[in-house]
């Protein structure tokens, strides 16, 4: 009888300390660290990711807050071909026919507002799902000035979040990051200018443009509670 007593009262303390991994009206911070994949119209190379995610919760459910994303990586270089003319230029304006893959470093900043679902408890799983505004920043020096692109940005996704107690716990989760306005055309620092338009079929074609790219990340993260457990 006293075991199963004591095993009564280990089961509710345990109820009880996974009720408490979620704090209510406060603040949680998430630093995060993963890769970014972008599907093969956006034209780049998956990219190293930095998340900052800040999130107030509304109660032990719902939460409201921002989410950060920072991707630095590459254009896919096999996507912009260039065809250079040498040599002799009374021959159709040279004689040498010189093909070059042109690509560039890309930074990515992804900033949304975002609402969290979760069911709580110490091992607590969640939806993710928000609206905000995306920018790409090109290297001035391949291009010979700054440029830019930017547009509205949709991000969504599910994960897990892992507590070791009220302030501490980690995370995993998938998300999908959606571009508009997305314009390929200026990851090309050369404007087109130098097109392979003679001889596509030697040499690899991008896919098809798109005015809506998608994005997904992987990301590991790290959960804090600043005022939990006081």
């Amino acid at each position: 009888m006293k075991r199963l007593a004591f095993s009564l009262a280990l089961l509710a303390l345990g109820a009880s300390v996974a009720g408490a991994q979620v704090t209510p009206k406060r603040f949680a911070v998430v630093t995060r660290l993963g890769v970014m994949s972008p599907e093969k119209a956006a034209s780049q190379e998956t990219a190293g990711l930095i998340g900052l995610d800040a999130e107030y919760a509304l109660n032990k459910y719902f939460g409201l807050g921002t989410a950060l994303d920072i991707g630095h990586g590459n254009s896919r270089r096999e996507d912009f071909i260039q065809r250079l003319r040498f040599g002799n230029p009374g021959v159709a304006g040279g004689d040498t026919i010189y093909y070059q893959q042109l690509g560039q470093p890309v930074n990515t900043l992804a900033l949304n507002v975002i609402g969290t679902a979760r069911i709580p408890g110490k091992i607590s799983p969640y939806a993710v799902g928000g609206v905000g505004t995306y920018l790409l920043v090109l290297d001035a020096q391949a291009n010979g000035a700054s440029r830019s692109m930017s547009g509205l940005s949709y991000t969504g996704g599910a994960g897990v979040n892992i507590q070791f107690n009220e302030k501490y716990g980690v995370q995993f989760d998938v998300r999908a990051l959606q571009f508009q306005d997305f314009k390929r055309s200026k990851l090309d620092p050369s404007d087109g200018r130098f097109l392979n338009v003679w001889f596509p079929e030697d040499l690899p074609v991008p896919p098809a443009a798109k005015n809506s790219v998608l994005n997904t990340t992987f990301t590991l993260g790290f959960r804090y509670v600043p005022q939990g457990g006081n």
